[in-house]
């Protein structure tokens, strides 16, 4: 009987302690104590009272609304600038604690502390750290009320906040980088997926949101009849004309000496292996400024064999596409040998034993067994050898700068009329290579289906 009792009074007394700051706080000019708002507030505190004191509401529910109720009259609509938004955020607040009690009683424990952490961070966020910034704050509750009974909503909601509150002015572009992370990390799924492993793919994918919030901020920022404009420029044409062509042409060579070279490597040991392949990734190491100058010491016609060739069969590599060429060879062969190589390794050499045991002969078993199982790997060293060729730039700028491939021709145009005249062009490069690269990659991904159908062992 007497808790009872206790529990009753305790809401007339929060009531009439509310009416004494009001007092109390209107004589020292604090508030306006009979502005229409402070009363209502006041009205508001006792009927919530009432209701308590005969059992018409929930005791906790209702003593924690007029707790926000009094708390908002005294602190809260100094912080509004103007009587509509001090409403508005009353209101939201009632709203978020009603939330807040229903997420309390219904889930889990944690669902509680991640709502109540993400309404004290959205708080300072925006009312603490920006300025005019309620009405984007009475935004976030709502959406924060709306999405926090579930992680995956409540991930997306905090997706859209850091991006329009932290990435300006790149917001819609961090958006869907940040809504593609989440969607990767959502979607795992394994036999035994650990929070660790959740954690490591997450660091990852936040790299890859710095490596790709610039691409997609060209690519998004520029104006569409920019890139009409670019693709009529004839100079442009035959750039994209150049660096399709000798880099096709370099990739090709590429594949003829290396994938033979890589099958040797992968299946019999000699002296030097291991040297050699550490000579392989010498061009990865050094710079491409440095590249582009040793291979002029010795291809240039000024030089002995440079000369040689010019003199006597008329070939010459400075300043012509055949330097082109010969720089993206340069710079290429680790992509397409280490792949092949890896490539090689996964083939068991078992089924090359059993192949020539039935009557196959060496190349028969390579052509027929250890090349198509093989198909996959090295069809993505060349992809990745094609790419790296045409992407080339320093060495091409030492040894071959005209005519310009597209890396020379942004960089002349950069030099020239400067970034923002040259970013529809690096748009233009950029949805290309995306093209080109997407389309290799399922061409790739659809090869084992194709020798399933066509091939058996």
């Amino acid at each position: 009987m007497m808790r009872g009792m206790v529990l009753k009074a305790v809401p007339l007394t929060l009531f009439f302690v509310h009416f004494a700051l009001n007092v109390i706080l209107g004589v020292s000019g604090w508030i306006m104590p009979f502005e229409l708002f402070n009363l209502m507030l006041i009205a508001a505190n006792f009927v919530i009272a009432l209701m308590i004191y005969n059992s018409k509401c929930d005791w906790l529910m209702g003593i924690s609304v007029m707790a926000v109720i009094l708390s908002h009259a005294v602190i809260g609509q100094k912080i509004a600038p103007d009587s509509l938004t001090s409403g508005s955020i009353l209101l939201v607040n009632i709203l978020i604690l009603y939330v807040g009690f229903k997420i309390y009683d219904r889930l889990p424990l944690k669902y509680f502390i991640v709502f109540a952490a993400s309404y004290f961070i959205l708080f300072f966020i925006f009312i603490k750290s920006m300025s005019n910034a309620e009405s984007i704050f009475l935004l976030a509750l709502m959406g924060l009320a709306a999405t926090a009974r579930d992680f995956k909503l409540l991930s997306y909601f905090w997706a859209l906040v850091v991006s329009f509150s932290f990435c300006q002015p790149y917001s819609w572009q961090a958006v869907i980088i940040l809504f593609f992370i989440l969607k990767v990390l959502f979607s795992l799924n394994g036999k035994t997926v650990s929070p660790l492993v959740f954690v490591f793919l997450a660091c990852g994918l936040g790299l890859v949101f710095l490596v790709l919030l610039p691409v997609i901020v060209t690519v998004v920022e520029t104006d569409l009849r920019n890139i009409f404009n670019i693709l009529k420029d004839s100079e442009i044409r035959n750039a994209v004309y150049l660096t399709a062509v000798t880099a096709s042409v370099s990739t090709g060579v590429l594949g003829v000496f290396c994938i033979p070279l890589a099958y040797a490597v992968s299946r019999h040991n000699f002296f030097g292996k291991t040297l050699l392949l550490s000579m392989i990734d010498i061009p990865i190491i050094i710079p491409q400024s440095a590249a582009g100058i040793a291979l002029l010491q010795v291809f240039s016609k000024q030089q002995f064999i440079g000369e040689i060739l010019y003199n006597n069969f008329g070939i010459r590599f400075d300043g012509t596409v055949l330097g082109i060429i010969l720089a993206q060879i340069f710079v290429a062969i680790p992509f397409i040998t280490k792949s092949a190589i890896a490539a090689f390794d996964s083939v068991p050499q078992s089924l090359e034993h059993n192949a020539r045991t039935l009557g196959s002969s060496f190349g028969g078993a390579f052509m027929r067994v250890s090349l198509p199982l093989a198909s996959r790997g090295l069809f993505m060293g060349l992809i990745l050898a094609w790419a790296r060729a045409a992407g080339e730039f320093g060495a091409v700028l030492f040894i071959s700068p005209y005519p310009p491939t597209v890396p020379i021709e942004i960089y002349n145009r950069f030099t020239s009329v400067g970034v923002v005249e040259t970013a529809p062009l690096v748009a233009t490069m950029i949805l290309f290579s995306i093209l080109i690269f997407f389309l290799l990659q399922f061409i790739t991904s659809s090869m084992p289906h194709m020798y399933k159908k066509g091939y058996n062992l």
